[in-house]
């Protein structure tokens, strides 16, 4: 589009308003002091109380952060103490274990200050030895504590953490008893003194007054700054906000809670927030005095309330100033700025006032010269997201697309994977079924491959191809390209096995292969596909053949480069289509890449849930 030039209607408008040019100066000069004035004077006041809102937000915010990070310190302390603890639950209960069994006890009393009594159960759950700071060590009691919670809930759950109690009326404890990783290994059940959480919640700080402190699930103090509140078995289920955590634990809630105005053990007026600390039902409180949390917005409020008022003079003293020179530069600029509403990105505003109007209609021209190229940009993004993960369509438009270049050879690893049994499934299942896998199961692996920033080649029927280290560089190809095949089994597993469940013989197959490969744009300059061409990737394809349902097959390369994370078997060389020679060909059993659950590899090997190739 191109600059239209004035008609002879608008110069006529123009001339008219010339005309009235005195009024309307007067006119915009009160209207301007006026409204100007009243704005300045409301959002003043709403920018007050919204400054307030947003401050009594933040000092919430604090507190919650604090209260969390202070139960993360205390749940910590107790983590650190089962771990030691779990030491001693390595060996089975032999006799010959008895004197190094000992010796780790007495260690472990060493290491931990918090331990005062270690005692070592059976597997049966019989007591066989106890270690004591406070008594002589005792050898083969052989007392039961079979149906005790403190040998049956270790065994079961693997740890258990018994009710705080007061030793002698002063110093509370604790036990916490950790099951080995068999039966067999028995239960070590330590006695913790947690009059040693003092040091932990005594390094918390909490503004210059405030408090930090722990109850346990009956109201009752475990640590406080003031470690005689403690040793004096305090009580502090009188307390409105220990109350509230009691019963929002009681009635199955979770998480730091809203901050409250309470009064705190010493009737001060406090802010309090408190949060769990898990796996415990124990409670981190933090408190702080309400006149010390809301001083920062006092200050606020009256630093506002100055420029509020010095703004409303200014306002009215630049009424008179502004008005004369606002009145033809604003009403250009919202015609300029109408056409660009428009869509008329060539649309540019003239302006020559030398002022900051002049500065706005430059911006408002550099605006359109950049929603122009944004335009054009985000178009491009949007037909590269066919091919590449949103991140990677973005970095190869801001390149300029240089970084895809001209056609070049380069060494990337290939993934190949496609459904077991399709064929057939496809030739007995209605069209509308057929689309609905294919949806669901293209869903699922663009879903991984986004993730994994890999670049994708094609798509054939229920097959993919996709390949890494082009265009975007990747020193770690191969072994980004095995996690995102386990990614691939483990999601698209999940599809399998409800698929099986609707009668779908379906399975997946994943071929992987790493090598030079020739790259770049293939087909017309209407329509290209940016991909990858070479033995490498008729290697993958054959590969992914080969793999049954549950399974994903690599060659040398892949297996190598990937020794350090992955578990395979090495296959019988295998003759593939298009290759004069042997391939050899490996499967592979696990990987350190599956943290949050079974191996899939594992999990369907298990299963037998295998579909032959098709």
């Amino acid at each position: 589009m191109t600059e239209r030039s004035v008609t002879a209607t608008e110069k006529a408008t123009l001339a008219t308003r010339s005309s009235g040019k005195g009024r309307l100066f007067r006119k915009y000069a009160l209207l301007f002091a006026a409204a100007v004035s009243t704005a300045l004077l409301a959002s003043g006041l709403v920018q007050i109380w919204f400054a307030y809102q947003e401050q009594t937000a933040l000092l919430v915010r604090l507190q919650h952060e604090q209260a969390t990070a202070a139960a993360g310190k205390i749940g910590q302390f107790i983590g650190e103490i089962e771990d030691q603890i779990g030491w001693t639950t390595q060996l089975p209960w032999i006799a010959a274990t008895l004197d190094q069994r000992r010796f780790d006890a007495q260690r472990l009393l060493r290491q931990v200050p918090a331990i005062t009594e270690i005692a070592q159960l059976d597997g049966s759950g019989h007591e066989q030895l106890k270690v004591s700071r406070l008594a002589m060590d005792v050898v083969g009691s052989g007392q039961d504590f079979s149906d005790d919670p403190k040998f049956t809930d270790p065994v079961a759950h693997k740890v258990w953490f018994g009710p705080v109690y007061f030793r002698g009326q002063s110093e509370p404890y604790m036990a916490i008893a950790v099951g080995g990783n068999r039966r067999e290994a028995g239960v070590s059940v330590a006695e913790v003194n947690l009059k040693f959480i003092w040091d932990v919640v005594s390094r918390i700080r909490v503004g210059r007054r405030g408090t930090a402190y722990v109850v346990d699930g009956k109201g009752r103090l475990i640590a406080h700054p003031d470690i005689a509140l403690v040793l004096r078995n305090t009580d502090l289920s009188g307390l409105a906000q220990v109350r509230a955590a009691i019963l929002t634990t009681t009635a199955g809630g979770g998480g730091s809670q809203p901050v409250e105005t309470t009064r705190d053990i010493q009737g001060r007026t406090v802010l309090a927030a408190y949060a769990p600390i898990p796996p415990l039902d124990w409670h981190m409180f933090v408190e702080l005095p309400l006149n010390e949390a809301y001083q920062p917005i006092y200050a606020a409020v009256k630093r506002s309330s100055a420029l509020l008022l010095a703004g409303l003079l200014f306002a009215v003293l630049a009424g008179l100033v502004l008005a004369r020179r606002m009145v033809v530069p604003i009403r250009t600029l919202q015609q300029g700025a109408q056409r660009i509403g428009d869509g008329d990105l060539n649309q540019r505003i003239r302006i020559a006032t030398r002022d900051e109007l002049e500065d706005l209609a430059n911006q408002f021209n550099e605006m359109g010269e950049r929603l122009q190229q944004l335009y054009g940009n985000l178009e491009r993004v949007s037909q590269l997201k066919r091919y590449f993960s949103p991140q990677l369509a973005e970095m190869i438009v801001s390149s300029g697309e240089a970084i895809l270049g001209e056609s070049h050879r380069r060494e990337i690893t290939v993934i190949f994977c496609d459904l077991r049994n399709f064929t057939a499934f496809s030739s007995s299942s209605s069209p509308e079924t057929v689309m609905q896998v294919l949806a669901d199961y293209y869903r699922c692996l663009g879903a991984v491959l986004r993730r994994s920033e890999a670049t994708i080649g094609h798509f054939a029927g229920d097959g993919l191809m996709a390949f890494f280290n082009d265009p975007l560089p990747c020193p770690d190809h191969e072994a980004r390209g095995l996690r995102a095949a386990v990614a691939m089994q483990r999601e698209v597993g999940k599809l399998v096995e409800n698929w099986h469940r609707q009668g779908f013989a379906l399975g997946f197959g994943v071929g992987l292969a790493s090598g030079f490969a020739t790259l770049g744009h293939i087909g017309s300059e209407d329509q290209f596909h940016y991909t990858a061409i070479g033995p490498v990737v008729n290697l993958a394809s054959r590969l992914c053949d080969e793999a049954a349902n549950g399974e994903i097959h690599m060659d040398a390369a892949v297996q190598g480069a990937t020794a350090n994370v992955a578990k395979t078997r090495e296959l019988a060389q295998r003759r593939l289509k298009g290759f004069a020679d042997p391939v050899a060909v490996y499967v592979l059993l696990a990987t350190e890449f599956e943290s949050d659950g079974e191996d899939p590899i594992q999990s369907r090997a298990k299963r037998g849930s295998e579909t032959p190739p098709g």
